[in-house]
């Protein structure tokens, strides 16, 4: 990953070219219930496997390690919360089987969901992941 940042550092542009550091913010989403009066319930967490820690591991390590060699710095940093808005904890556990590798919805989590939504009809059922969105800008050129 160190390497793949600092051939994109050498690809960009003078003056304004800038890197794009977008990726979860922190390993495990929420799963968590807006309920009717405004509050939310939180009803979980995802189960995720060792090999997706190590990757978000790697990842930040990177990135310190480009700061640090001062190939790159962080000019700016945000987090955000992203939402997918399931119909029901079966669509749920179906979308994160299908489109995630090394996180799944575990039975018990799943299972609050549905037995949360079905207490409170009004409720709104969402998987929230937080997000970062960092810029890295190159510091020198060789």
């Amino acid at each position: 990953m160190v390497d793949a940042l600092n051939r994109a550092r050498r690809w960009l542009k003078a003056p304004s070219g800038r890197i794009i550091d977008l990726r979860p913010a922190h390993v495990v989403p929420d799963v968590e219930l807006g309920l009717p009066d405004g509050s939310i319930a939180h009803v979980g967490g995802l189960l995720v496997d060792d090999e997706r820690r190590q990757r978000h591991l790697a990842a930040d390590l990177a990135v310190l390690t480009v700061v640090r060699r001062r190939l790159l710095s962080v000019t700016g940093e945000q987090e955000f919360s992203f939402y997918r808005y399931p119909d029901s904890a079966d669509e749920l556990r179906d979308y994160i089987a299908t489109k995630w590798q090394h996180t799944h919805l575990d039975a018990v989590t799943h299972r609050r969901a549905g037995e949360m939504m079905r207490a409170d009809p009004g409720a709104r059922l969402w998987l929230r992941e937080q997000v970062a969105i960092r810029t890295l800008l190159p510091e020198a050129r060789s």
